[in-house]
């Protein structure tokens, strides 16, 4: 998209709920059938549609991967692990 502000539609809403988007606006936005959106209100009578980026969250969740520290999470999953057997075996360190 250029940034530039797009022309206003008038839509109407059918007896199922449901909102025609306009040809063009769905093209512009590169909408797919299947695709997902977020809706909510966003000021009073105003409606906020988003897209749904799978690739964005994909690469934020790899993202905040990168600075996970594995050897502490498996040092953490073992200590669980350790713990937990001892509660469920009444294991003791040292007997």
């Amino acid at each position: 998209m250029s940034g530039e502000p797009t022309p206003m539609s008038t839509v109407k809403l059918d007896e199922q709920g449901r909102i025609m988007l306009p040809a063009d606006l769905i093209a512009r936005l590169k909408m797919n059938p299947g695709d997902e959106f977020v809706i909510g209100e966003a000021t009073e009578g105003s409606i906020l549609l988003k897209k749904k980026d799978l690739r964005a969250i994909l690469e934020g969740v790899i993202n905040e991967a990168r600075h996970v520290d594995l050897e502490k999470l498996e040092r953490e999953a073992e200590d669980e692990g350790n713990r937990i057997a001892r509660e469920k075996y009444k294991i003791f360190a040292g007997h």
